[in-house]
C-alpha cells in the first residue's frame, strides 16, 4: 500500500498525514527505501544498492510505468485545462461581448407609427454588434446592443427593426433618448437633458450640469456662489483665471451660450452672472432669463421641457460642436478629430479647413489610396498637429476645423458651422457626419 502511494508521493501530490506515514514505514522499511530511490532515478546510488528479487523489480517497473501515466495525465489536464480557458475566452470577446447601452451611438434611425429600424454602428473601429434586444414602456422603446471584437462571425454594424405594440413616441439606448418628437436626438442634448431640474438651490444638480456642458474645459476653473435668498434667484461663477485680451470676445460669446443652457434647464433660475479678470480689471457679465429668451425667439424655459428645442439652442449657440467631457479621454498623447461618416451614402473624400482666431492656417483632405469610397460607419482621425494651425498656438487661440465633403458623383459640400477644437495632450473629440444630398449635410456629437 505504501507503494502505491509512491507516483504521488514523489510528485508532492500527497497530504502532510499521509507522507508522515510513508516517511514512518521507510524508516523501518529497507525494501521500500530501495524502491522509491530507484524510481528517483537514484538506484545506482551506493547507499541505496541492495539485491531485489523478481518479484520486487516487477513491482518496480509498474510504479515506474504508473508514475510515467500519471504525469502524462497531470500534463494532458493542465493543456486541456488552458485549451478550455482559451475557448472560453474567444467565445466571451467573439461572441458572447459585453452590454454595452452608449459607445454604439452612432446610427441612421427611422421611426414611423409602430416600425422601428435603424442602423447601429460601433464608434470603436474593433468592436461589432453581436446583438440586439428591446424592451417597451408606454411608447417608449429601449434598444440594448451585445458588443464583440471584430471577427468573421461580425463585422461592425448591424441592421436592427422593432414593431411596438402601441405608436413609438420615443427611442432610448440605454437611459439616453436618442429619438423623440418625430426626429433624432443629439447624444451632447440627451446628456444635457438628463441634468435639467427644477430648483438653483441643489448644487450637486448645478454641477452635474455644468459638467455636462463641460464649461471648465472652455472657461478654465471656477468656483460657485448662489443667490437664493430671495427672487430672483441667479447663480454667479467666479473664474479664477486672467482672461488675455484676445479672447475676451469668444470667452463671452461662450459664457452667454452656457448662460443660456442652464436658464433652460433649471426651473427657477433668474440670471447667471460671471466673475472675471480682463486686462486687469475686474469684470461682471450677467446673461438673464429674458436675454435668453430673446436669443432663442421662445421662452427659454421650453428648453427644459422638450429636448428637440435644447438641440435647437444647442445649434444656435454653437455648442453643438463642443468637446463633450466624455471626449477628451485618451491614453495616446496625440490629439484627433474623429469623424464618423453616418451620411446615406458613402463619400469619394472628406477635406478638413484649419482656422485659428478665424483666420484659415492651412487645409487637407482624406481619400483612399486605392480610391475606393468613404463608406457609412467608416472612421476618419483628423490629426490635430500645430503645423495645421500655423505653429505652435498659444492657450488664448480659438482653434476651429471646418469640414467639407465630396460626393461619389463629384459634387462638394461645405458643413455648416465648425467643430471648436481643444487643446492639451491627448484629447480626442470625436463627432458624426449626417444627411444627404437632397436635405443637406451636418456634423453633430
Amino acid at each position: 500500500m505504501i507503494r502505491d502511494l509512491f507516483p504521488s508521493y514523489i510528485d508532492g501530490l500527497t497530504s502532510e498525514v499521509t507522507n508522515g506515514l510513508v516517511e514512518e514505514h521507510l524508516q523501518e522499511c529497507e525494501s521500500c527505501r530501495a524502491v522509491l530511490a530507484s524510481m528517483r532515478g537514484a538506484e545506482n546510488a551506493p547507499e541505496n544498492r541492495v539485491q531485489q528479487n523478481p518479484e520486487e523489480q516487477k513491482e518496480l517497473d509498474f510504479l515506474k510505468k504508473n508514475r510515467r501515466k500519471n504525469r502524462r495525465i497531470v500534463l494532458f489536464s493542465i493543456l486541456g485545462a488552458i485549451a478550455a480557458a482559451l475557448l472560453l475566452l474567444m467565445v466571451r470577446v467573439f461572441m458572447i461581448g459585453n452590454k454595452n447601452d452608449t459607445s454604439w451611438a452612432a446610427m441612421n434611425l427611422e421611426v414611423r407609427g409602430k416600425e422601428l429600424s435603424f442602423s447601429a454602428v460601433p464608434t470603436d473601429s474593433a468592436s461589432a454588434i453581436a446583438a440586439l434586444s428591446y424592451s417597451e414602456n408606454q411608447g417608449v422603446v429601449t434598444v440594448k446592443a451585445r458588443s464583440v471584437l471584430v471577427s468573421p462571425l461580425f463585422r461592425g454594424s448591424r441592421q436592427g427593426a422593432y414593431t411596438a405594440e402601441e405608436e413609438i413616441r420615443e427611442v432610448r439606448i440605454g437611459d439616453r433618448i436618442v429619438w423623440s418628437e418625430g426626429a433624432s436626438v443629439s447624444r451632447q442634448a440627451s446628456a444635457l437633458f438628463a441634468t435639467r431640474h427644477d430648483y438653483i438651490g441643489d448644487m450637486p444638480a448645478n454641477n452635474r450640469t455644468a459638467t455636462a456642458l463641460n464649461i471648465g474645459s472652455y472657461l478654465g476653473p471656477f468656483t460657485n456662489e448662489l443667490e437664493t435668498a430671495e427672487e430672483p434667484y441667479g447663480w454667479k461663477l467666479l473664474l479664477e483665471e486672467d482672461i488675455p485680451a484676445e479672447r475676451i470676445q469668444q470667452c463671452e460669446r461662450d459664457m452667454r451660450a452656457f448662460a443660456s443652457v442652464c436658464l433652460g434647464l433649471i426651473g427657477n433660475l433668474d440670471h447667471v452672472t460671471y466673475e472675471y479678470r480682463a486686462e486687469g480689471k475686474e469684470t461682471t457679465l450677467t446673461v438673464t432669463a429674458e436675454e435668453a429668451s430673446a436669443l432663442f425667439g421662445e421662452d427659454i424655459k421650453t428648453c427644459g421641457i422638450s429636448i428637440h428645442k435644447l438641440d435647437r439652442l444647442m445649434e444656435m449657440t454653437g455648442l453643438s460642436l463642443y468637446a463633450a467631457p466624455e471626449a477628451a479621454e485618451s491614453e495616446e498623447q496625440e490629439n484627433s478629430v474623429r469623424i464618423v461618416n453616418l451620411t446615406e451614402k458613402p463619400l469619394s473624400e472628406i477635406g478638413f479647413a484649419y482656422y485659428k482666431d478665424g483666420e484659415l492656417c492651412s487645409s487637407g483632405s482624406m481619400i483612399h489610396a486605392d480610391e475606393t469610397s468613404i463608406q457609412v460607419g467608416e472612421i476618419i482621425d483628423c490629426g490635430v498637429e500645430e503645423m495645421n494651425f500655423g505653429g505652435i498656438p498659444d492657450d488664448s487661440a480659438v482653434l476651429e476645423i471646418e469640414i467639407s465633403l465630396t460626393t461619389e458623383d463629384g459634387q462638394t459640400v461645405k458643413v455648416p458651422d465648425r467643430i471648436r477644437v481643444l487643446t492639451g495632450a491627448g484629447i480626442v473629440q470625436q463627432f458624426f457626419l449626417r444627411g444627404n444630398e437632397q436635405d443637406g449635410y451636418r456634423i453633430d456629437q
